[in-house]
């Protein structure tokens, strides 16, 4: 019996049958509220819950924390939410939207770097959670627990769209009762908390607000993926944003507090939440690994979707299977030494994604007011120069933590990395600029011509 028919009954036929093509109009029909469940239950993580342990690594004041993890988590949240709306005014994948921005020749370029950017996250979330459930069994080895985490994540993101949706949607009843379970633990012991004795920090505040943002944003190039099959209504933008900024912050402060009553936290956030949490240490590695796995359900499902948008000739489902395996094979290699260069490939991962956004936003929004005409089939010469200046702009303001060190970031902030900012402000003018300076040479030119 082949799987196309033992698991056809289960499958969502109609993102089978359309994978990155255009949904019609017509069968955009979900409620855009389910996008809630779906955001929320994605940002209810152990990727979440290791940046809370962030601000605390770096001595940061527990109010300055807070605030910094809010503020980062409104502004990526919202950057999530914007691009939710392309998917119910096209039917497309986010990759295949990028067309209108970049051109279809350079969009394979962005594809990529999405599939990247996916595979990236698949293969954290899967050390990450892997190792939780191999604590909670208490396992010697952690490949075994790897490969069964993949297998689960696999099987959601082959089933298709449909059943990621309604798995999101029971993992947000189990994994905010989890993490409500995980908070109130640490607030009954106040005394605890409040023994920490963190301090103001410009360059703490300010890392950590570049952290909590990175995270939620990166979210971003995966949103249309998800609404293109939901009705094109405004509240598309208000389900996607309050379902990935509320979780976020849930997530990441469960987080801050369980780092602080570690005292001395590990590199290993999954050991610290074992051993804050007691006697019901269990109860947070089954969170932390069931997190895993909605976020990773997500994950596989647009990985597959970027490859297809690079023009693979090959069915969804078995770029799901290449996927899985090969964030299996890179997790077992990497897994000892993951926690060594976690919250740098915060940062690295992600410096393409802002001025992508802004890219978007500039095309998308204000050159076509919303209303997608046909994608360009090379190069657009103005997406594509307006990407690569704000990025290069941004290169001095760049502070990834190894490696480099931006010279703008080094001698006047501290270390502090602003330059997600501003590649993102940047390129919005920049592509309104050069398409009106292109489009005005465009007429001169056919003007000496008649």
């Amino acid at each position: 019996m082949n799987s196309e028919h033992m698991f056809g009954k289960f499958s969502d036929n109609l993102s089978d049958n359309y994978e990155i093509d255009s949904i019609p109009e017509n069968l955009r029909n979900k409620k855009p509220s389910e996008l809630f469940t779906l955001w929320f239950a994605a940002n209810l993580t152990v990727g979440d819950f290791a940046v809370g342990f962030i601000p605390v690594e770096l001595g940061l004041n527990i109010y300055y924390a807070i605030l910094a993890i809010i503020i980062g988590n409104v502004l990526g949240s919202a950057l999530l939410g914007v691009m939710s709306l392309t998917g119910p005014r096209t039917g497309l994948p986010q990759m295949v939207i990028s067309r209108y921005g970049f051109g279809k020749r350079f969009g394979i370029f962005i594809s990529g770097l999405q599939w990247i950017n996916t595979m990236g996250w698949l293969t954290v979330n899967l050390v990450l959670a892997g190792f939780a459930l191999s604590l909670a069994l208490h396992f010697s080895v952690y490949e075994i627990p790897v490969f069964v985490t993949g297998i689960i994540i696999l099987l959601i993101s082959y089933l298709g769209r449909n059943i990621i949706s309604h798995f999101e949607r029971a993992m947000s009843i189990v994994l905010g009762i989890i993490f409500s379970f995980i908070v109130i633990d640490s607030l009954i012991r106040p005394e605890k908390i409040l023994l920490y004795h963190g301090v103001y920090s410009g360059i703490g505040f300010g890392i950590t607000l570049a952290s909590t943002f990175s995270y939620i944003m990166s979210w971003a190039p995966y949103a249309a993926d998800y609404s293109r099959y939901n009705q094109d209504k405004g509240s598309v933008f208000t389900y996607s944003f309050a379902g990935g900024m509320i979780s976020s912050i849930w997530a990441e402060i469960a987080g801050l507090f369980v780092a602080i009553l570690s005292v001395n936290p590990d590199l290993n956030p999954a050991l610290d939440l074992k051993d804050a949490l007691g006697y019901y240490g269990f109860i947070g590695l089954y969170a932390l690994f069931l997190g895993g796995i909605a976020a990773d359900a997500i994950n596989l499902y647009s990985n597959s979707l970027s490859m297809k948008s690079m023009g693979i000739k090959i069915k969804r489902r078995l770029v799901s299977i290449i996927g899985i395996s090969i964030a299996i094979i890179v997790s077992m290699i990497a897994y000892n030494k993951f926690y060594l260069f976690y919250e740098d490939f915060l940062f690295i991962l992600d410096y393409w994604i802002t001025p992508w956004i802004g890219i978007m936003i500039a095309s998308f929004f204000i050159d076509m007011h919303g209303k997608p005409l046909a994608g360009i089939p090379g190069f657009n010469v103005p997406g594509i120069l307006s990407y690569f200046i704000s990025l290069g702009a941004s290169v001095p303001f760049m502070d990834p933590g190894f490696l480099y060190e931006g010279v703008i970031s080094k001698l006047y902030l501290g270390g502090v990395d602003i330059s997600y900012y501003v590649s993102f402000l940047l390129s919005i003018p920049l592509y309104i600029a050069i398409r009106k300076l292109i489009k005005n040479k465009d007429i001169v030119i056919n003007a000496q011509r008649s």
